[in-house]
């Protein structure tokens, strides 16, 4: 009864492995391309495939076609001297001819890469592995108990009398 409970139905579509500039990255500079790997090879057909890059006002910053090679996806990125959010939306068709879309942001920021420079004081943490594995022996203690004295409350309840 329990084995169907066990299986992992599997996902036939393709996602992204990686990315560069990365979700959330903050960058000192803009880079002057931006490539996304996916976990199996893209189709190149046509304009099948895209990335567009934009920024805070909505200028374009990848007009061009992009790239296949292989499971990666790349495209050349204007130079701009524009700091602040940028978004990336993509769109590919995999080996298995599924269409994955999506889209993630980074920042274009020397400010914050500055003040990640800056050193704060380490901030430390004793802790001892027991004390996790007396609150969990506690919690599975207390639900066995509970547990039998329902069953048995149970079973005497519908013992005859």
């Amino acid at each position: 009864m329990a084995m169907p409970l066990l299986s992992v139905p599997a996902s036939a579509h393709t996602v992204v492995v990686s990315a560069s500039p990365a979700e959330n990255a903050i960058l000192e500079v803009l880079p002057s391309t931006i490539s996304i790997t996916f976990a199996e090879e893209l189709i190149d057909i046509g304009d099948s495939n895209s990335i567009s890059v934009k920024d805070e006002s909505g200028s374009e910053l990848a007009p061009s076609k992009p790239l296949v090679s292989g499971a990666v996806l790349t495209s050349e990125l204007l130079p701009t001297q524009t700091l602040g959010l940028f978004k990336v939306t993509y769109r590919v068709v995999a080996a298995d001819g599924h269409v994955i879309a999506g889209k993630y942001e980074f920042t274009v920021s020397p400010k914050a890469i500055a003040a990640t420079d800056i050193e704060s004081p380490e901030v430390t943490s004793v802790s001892t592995g027991s004390d996790n594995k007396i609150s969990v022996y506690l919690i599975i203690s207390a639900t066995l108990v509970v547990g039998g004295g329902l069953l048995l409350f149970f079973i005497w309840k519908r013992q005859p009398k």
